[in-house]
C-alpha cells in the first residue's frame, strides 16, 4: 500500500518566475502545487514530502492552499528532508503534474516490490522515457536526496530511474505542466474527468459541453459551488414566472431559459470538483435547488396556459398533472429508501436504464423502463420543455405529463413490488 509521496518542487521554476510548471501557476482556479496535494489527500495519499529549493521559504505562502485538504504536507530542502513513513514506499512526482482523479487511489492500493517508472495509456512505447511518476521503495529516498545535493555529480529523478522497470498504469492520466501545451493537455484532462457515472445520453452529450465554458468563466470571476447554485435558483425562478405570464413570447423565453438552468446546474458540481469545495450542505441546496425549479416551472405552466387562452379547464389538467408527478417522486423516494441509494434520483434512472445489460430476464414493464428511463431526469425534461416552447405549444409539455407519468408510477408499484419481496424474512 502507498501511503506518501515525494514531490519534487525544487525541479520546477520558481514561484512568480512566469515559466510554465511553476508551483504557484493557477490553472482552473488552483495552483498547481495546490492541486496536486489536494488531489493526492482526496486520493487517499495524505503524507506529502515537498523537496523545495530553499528550505520551504518560497513555497510558504502556498501552504494556506491545501490547509482544507486534511494532508500532512511537509516543506523541506534536500539537506533536511526526511520520509513521512520512514521505512514505507512512496509515489514520486517529479516537478508540477495535473493527475486524473482516479490515479492516486488507483497506485494507492499497489503493492510496491521494485522502484519502477510509470508509463501512461497514451505513451507507445515503454521505454519512452520517465513521464514524472514512480513508485519507489523506501531505500530509493536516500539516493534520491544524494543526487539532488548539488556538485559536480547532481542527478536527476530521470537519470536515478534510468534502468527502472516501467509500469504500465492504464485508464488513467496525468499531464506533466512544462509548456504551454501541457497547459491545454492538463485542461483536457481535468474536463474528462468531471463526468459521472450516472450522467445520462443528454448530461454527457450536450450539457457538459456547453457547462464546461460556463465553469472556466465562472471560476475566473471567482464564484464558489453554493453562489453559482443560489444564482442558478434564481433564474429558475425567473424562467417559472415567465412562463406563468402566457404569450408566445414569454413563453419563448422562459423555455430558453429553463434550459439554460439545465446546463448550469451542472457548474456548481463541476467548480466544486476543480476546486474541491466538495460540502454536504451544498449537496442538499444542489437538490433542494433543482427540486424548486421543476415544482415552481410546472406549477405555473397551467396558469400561463389559462392567461393565454382564458380556458379554466387548463388549470384543472394542471392541478391533475401535478398531483400525478407528486404521486410518482413519492413512490421514487419510497424506492430510494427501500433500495438503500443515497437519495440520488438520477443514480435510480442510470440503475433502470442498464437494468438491461446485465442479462437478467425482464418483464415488459423493466424492459419498458430500460427504455424509456431517460425521459423522467431533469436534463431530458428541461430539452423536451424548451422544444414545445420554442414551437409555442407549452401545452404539450403538460399533455406529455398526462399521459407518460401514469405509467411511470404503474413501473414504481412494481418495483417496489420486487423490493417488498427481497426485503420479507425467508421463511
Amino acid at each position: 500500500m502507498v501511503e506518501q509521496a515525494v514531490i519534487l518542487a525544487d525541479s520546477a521554476p520558481l514561484p512568480g518566475g512566469g515559466g510554465q510548471g511553476a508551483p504557484d501557476q493557477v490553472l482552473l482556479g488552483l495552483g498547481l502545487l495546490q492541486r496536486m496535494v489536494m488531489t493526492l489527500a482526496a486520493g487517499g495519499i495524505r503524507r506529502i514530502l515537498v523537496l523545495t529549493a530553499e528550505s520551504g521559504k518560497r513555497l510558504d505562502g502556498l501552504a494556506k492552499g491545501w490547509q482544507r485538504s486534511g494532508a500532512d504536507v511537509r516543506l523541506a530542502g534536500a539537506a533536511q528532508a526526511e520520509l513521512p513513513l520512514a521505512d514505507a514506499p512512496f509515489l514520486l512526482l517529479d516537478g508540477m503534474l495535473v493527475l486524473g482523479s482516479g490515479l492516486a487511489p488507483d497506485l494507492g492500493r499497489r503493492k510496491v516490490e521494485n522502484d519502477c517508472r510509470l508509463v501512461g495509456d497514451g505513451e507507445r512505447s515503454q521505454r519512452s522515457g520517465f513521464s514524472g511518476l514512480a513508485l519507489c521503495r523506501a531505500d530509493f529516498f536516500p539516493r534520491l536526496l544524494a543526487g539532488r545535493s548539488g556538485g559536480s555529480r547532481r542527478e536527476s529523478a530521470a537519470d536515478l530511474l534510468a534502468a527502472a522497470p516501467p509500469l504500465r498504469v492504464s485508464g488513467h492520466g496525468w499531464v506533466k505542466v512544462d509548456s504551454f501545451a501541457a497547459v491545454r493537455r492538463a485542461r483536457r484532462l481535468l474536463r474528462s474527468s468531471l463526468g459521472k457515472p450516472s450522467d445520462g445520453f443528454f448530461s454527457r452529450h450536450l450539457n457538459r459541453r456547453f457547462s464546461w465554458p460556463f465553469s472556466r468563466l465562472l471560476i475566473r470571476l471567482g464564484a464558489t459551488p453554493n453562489l453559482v447554485t443560489w444564482g442558478n435558483l434564481g433564474l429558475g425562478l425567473l424562467s417559472g414566472w415567465l412562463i406563468g405570464r402566457g404569450g408566445y413570447g414569454n413563453t419563448l423565453a422562459a423555455g430558453l431559459l429553463f434550459q439554460f438552468v439545465s446546463i448550469v446546474d451542472g457548474s456548481d458540481g463541476e467548480i466544486a470538483r476543480l476546486t474541491f469545495r466538495f460540502s454536504d450542505l451544498g449537496a442538499r441546496l444542489d437538490n433542494l435547488s433543482d427540486t424548486v425549479v421543476l415544482v415552481f416551472f410546472f406549477l405555473n405552466l397551467p396558469v400561463g396556459l389559462l392567461a393565454a387562452t382564458g380556458e379554466p379547464a387548463w388549470l384543472v389538467r394542471g392541478g391533475a398533472a401535478l398531483l400525478l408527478v407528486a404521486v410518482f417522486y413519492l413512490l421514487l423516494l419510497l424506492r430510494i429508501r427501500w433500495s438503500g441509494h443515497r437519495g440520488n434520483i438520477a443514480e435510480i434512472a442510470h440503475e433502470v436504464q442498464n437494468k438491461g445489460k446485465s442479462g437478467e430476464a425482464l418483464n415488459w414493464l423493466e424492459l419498458l423502463g430500460t427504455h424509456l428511463g431517460f425521459i423522467f431526469r431533469k436534463e431530458f425534461i428541461s430539452l423536451y420543455a424548451m422544444a414545445w416552447c420554442l414551437a409555442g405549444h407549452a401545452e404539450g409539455v403538460l399533455w406529455t405529463i398526462i399521459v407518460l407519468v401514469p405509467l411511470g408510477i404503474v413501473f414504481q408499484i412494481d418495483s417496489l413490488r420486487r423490493l417488498r419481496r427481497t426485503r420479507a424474512p425467508a421463511g
